[in-house]
């Protein structure tokens, strides 16, 4: 079975979210800022009167959280009912039938506000479970590579939003803000692609999206799927038990400057803190299974 890897949204912050960004590698750090920055571009402006404007607030947002830096929203509104509809059936199979699967910290998810659902990134089980197991409907930034034949189709009913890593993609980072300003959650894996899933470091498009969005993180720690699903395996291993914990949602602190690139960097490295700590957390409970 090959399962979507989803994409973390670099590539279309070092043009779209923060000027100052030098082209790069989709998934590489963000080198040093430039001497002179530009001036950020104007997105465009609402197709519709009703649009949310620079100064709208978020939908669903804590009180105090101030104003969306976005202006939002230029992308079709997505219609969740396959979510709604089949989730509940393919959950109960998945976690029963094809794998292992235990949920913890449910309670931790909120139903109304928007949100930024972040995981650490093993194995390309990881985007599935967590659009799968959450319980409330996720659109996951996922390379644009996964959008051919049933695949492409299966992610496309399912609201996943396509990112190009080789390009400064603006298209997908402004559909993974209208998501959130409309009260919806994203998910990303702010590694930025599979690796051991220890956070070592993260990407800094999860800070664009949390400050311009202004809205909390949830962190997830997805533990036992590089085990349950190796890489070169077409089919979940059974026998391996996998571990899906959902952490209690954060805020992060907006910088004065959200254009600045070492403002977000900070931001980033104040996500990944805060994602380390609850991993290290989930892997300390009671039913730890080998990440």
């Amino acid at each position: 079975m090959t399962t979507p890897e989803p994409a973390a949204p670099e590539a279309a912050v070092q043009e779209a979210a923060v000027p100052e960004l030098a082209a790069s590698e989709p998934t590489a750090a963000v080198a040093e800022a430039p001497r002179a920055a530009a001036p950020e571009p104007a997105a465009p402006e609402p197709a519709a009167p009703q649009a949310a404007t620079p100064e709208a607030a978020v939908p669903g947002a804590a009180p105090g959280r101030g104003a969306s830096l976005h202006r939002g929203a230029e992308s079709p509104v997505y219609n969740d009912l396959p979510h709604r509809v089949l989730k509940p059936g393919v959950r109960a199979t998945i976690n029963k039938m094809i794998m292992r699967v235990s949920l913890e910290g449910v309670e931790n998810v909120p139903f109304d506000e928007p949100l930024i659902f972040a995981g650490n990134h093993s194995s390309w089980l990881d985007g599935p479970l967590v659009v799968i197991e959450a319980p409330r409907t996720v659109r996951c930034l996922v390379k644009s590579e996964m959008y051919t034949k049933i695949v492409g189709r299966l992610l496309l009913i399912s609201g996943q939003i396509p990112i190009d890593r080789g390009r400064p993609d603006r298209e997908a980072l402004h559909t993974a803000l209208d998501e959130l300003s409309r009260g919806g959650a994203i998910g990303v894996f702010p590694e930025g692609t599979r690796g051991s899933g220890e956070m070592a470091a993260v990407q800094h498009g999860i800070a664009y999206l949390a400050v311009h969005s202004r809205c909390r993180v949830l962190p997830v720690a997805c533990l036992g799927t590089g085990n349950a699903l190796p890489k070169g395996a077409r089919w979940p291993r059974r026998s391996a038990p996998v571990r899906v914990v959902f952490g209690k949602p954060f805020e992060v602190d907006v910088p004065a400057n959200p254009r600045s690139r070492r403002a977000l960097a900070a931001v980033a490295e104040d996500i990944r803190v805060r994602l380390l700590d609850h991993l290290e957390t989930a892997r300390a409970a009671p039913g730890e299974t080998a990440a």
